[in-house]
């Protein structure tokens, strides 16, 4: 009898609506994609640059310690995955 008392309990937990994931698995589109998608997502997920919201000062501090890790970007490269990156994942508005 104590597994039919369970049950409901059971079955309204099982109808929870699952989790959406709350940040984007895909690079938005513009001017510098193709090098971030190249560059840095090879050793991590997208997910982890759509979570982010920096303003030009942590991106540049956040690629340049990629830079140190092994990314390998030329400084024209540089710029422009800076430039994506805050015109896409600046500071997120009040």
């Amino acid at each position: 009898m104590a597994s039919a008392a369970l049950a409901p309990r059971l079955s309204a937990q099982s109808a929870a609506p699952a989790r959406q994931q709350p940040y984007s698995k895909v690079l938005p589109p513009g001017d510098g994609v193709e090098l971030v998608g190249a560059n840095c997502v090879l050793c991590h997920s997208s997910m982890l640059i759509t979570q982010q919201h920096k303003d030009s000062t942590g991106w540049e501090k956040t690629v340049q310690l990629m830079e140190r890790w092994g990314a390998r970007l030329v400084p024209d490269e540089h710029a422009k995955v800076i430039a994506y990156l805050v015109a896409k994942f600046g500071p997120a508005p009040p």
